[in-house]
């Protein structure tokens, strides 16, 4: 039986104006109704999934900045994981040279060392405006807490990025392209899947037990986990090759879900007659 339904944000469960429609929150309560929980799973800043869960009156557990933070449905915070100072400052260092948008990313905030119209264009996709932080390369050296670095702009540029960072320090980070324009740097081994396991140990849940839905790389790592893994149909290809469904939205996914837990009770009625 499914008890966790786990749902990214961007692409997923939000539209393109960064809202949950009707459509969506009417499955959302269907399913808290029959005593299903969820989570939401972002690269969001937990007080950014919280604004979406206080829009729409739902309650959530939440994973958030591609699984650097974990809190509990009642907000009770349960787990961090940050990079260490010597190696962001070294991630910086490799990031200088190249012309992107850069995020340096907090628990609780995004700082940048200056705006510009490209900047504007990513903050105008986000809940919280970004702190300026010109000093932010010093900053790193003394215990500036990192949990992510984000860097936006043109796909080949990000890519040369990620090539760089895979030969310098692939064996001391997460990378992961998580939307058509930006690349993640995280912590090694911290990832959306890798956190939900935590929470999944924490709550006492099996993998049969929960349903992830998902639309880009960065959401992978929650598909291996479970066999109710759903991704958008407008994903990249690699992506949906990674999810064992394909829905047109989440309420599409949460209709598969009621099917599949009908199913089964029908069969321990069944096997009980």
């Amino acid at each position: 039986m499914i008890k966790l339904i786990v749902s990214d944000l961007d692409g997923t469960l939000l539209d393109h104006s960064k809202k949950v429609t009707s459509r969506e929150q009417a499955a959302l309560k269907k399913a808290k109704e029959a005593g299903m929980t969820l989570c939401l799973a972002s690269g969001r800043m937990n007080v950014e999934m919280q604004q979406v869960l206080e829009e729409i009156g739902h309650r959530a557990f939440s994973v958030s900045q591609n699984g650097a933070f974990i809190h509990l449905e009642d907000g009770t915070f349960l787990q961090s994981q940050l990079f260490q100072p010597e190696l962001a400052h070294e991630i910086y260092q490799l990031l200088k040279e190249f012309d992107l948008v850069k995020l340096v990313c907090s628990g609780e905030a995004n700082y940048i060392t200056h705006l510009t119209p490209a900047s504007d264009d990513v903050q105008s996709r986000t809940f919280r405006p970004f702190i300026i932080k010109d000093d932010i390369e010093h900053a790193l050296k003394d215990d500036f807490p990192v949990c992510k670095f984000s860097l936006f702009g043109e796909i080949g540029v990000l890519l040369q990025v990620k090539a760089l960072m895979e030969e310098k320090l692939g064996d001391q980070v997460e990378l992961f392209i998580s939307d058509k324009d930006c690349l993640d740097i995280m912590p090694l081994q911290v990832s959306k899947g890798s956190s939900l396991l935590v929470l999944m140990a924490q709550l006492g849940l099996q993998a049969e037990e929960i349903a992830c839905i998902g639309d880009s790389f960065n959401d992978v790592s929650m598909f291996g986990i479970t066999p109710h893994s759903f991704a958008m149909k407008g994903a990249h290809p690699d992506v949906k090759l990674k999810a064992n469904y394909h829905v047109e939205s989440v309420a599409e996914a949460i209709h598969h879900i009621f099917a599949y837990n009908d199913t089964l009770t029908a069969q321990h009625k069944g096997s009980t007659q």
